[in-house]
């Protein structure tokens, strides 16, 4: 496997937020996966979108506006037009996740990050790993 020089600062990233539960606008899944993009490329893909909200109806009314503004007809779509879509069961270190989820208020998805053999997402009671199943999608950001 080969090392990166984000991966260090991913590690720390992801201890320093182990605990840290879910929060509208600041620790949700859209702002965890930009982060962890962040790191890696030095930009997230949804910068232009991760303006206040601290609500689901204030973030559900800045998705559809970033939609609208975008003319994006939905957020994998988005996605796929910043990031490249990988078709693996497997993927690697660093990855965006996205987890189908019913219980997301604004989203269909749960996005997260690939860590290993495991999917992290954000929860309200902080970091949740996941192995990846058929039902993920997954996008490099290199």
């Amino acid at each position: 496997m080969r090392f990166h020089d984000w991966d260090l600062q991913l590690a720390v990233y992801l201890d320093k937020v182990r605990t840290k539960p879910f929060e509208w606008g600041t620790h949700d899944c859209i702002n965890f996966a930009n982060k962890v993009c962040h790191i890696q490329r030095g930009t997230g893909f949804a910068d232009n979108f991760l303006t206040e909200y601290n609500s689901p109806k204030a973030a559900l009314l800045k998705y559809h506006h970033w939609m609208k503004e975008t003319g994006y007809k939905d957020i994998i779509a988005a996605v796929d037009d910043r990031l490249t879509r990988l078709t693996t069961k497997y993927p690697p270190r660093g990855a965006v996740v996205a987890m189908p989820s019913d219980e997301n208020e604004v989203l269909p998805f749960s996005f997260g990050v690939s860590v290993n053999q495991y999917c992290v997402f954000v929860s309200h009671e902080g970091l949740l790993f996941n192995k990846p199943n058929d039902g993920f999608l997954f996008w490099s950001v290199e």
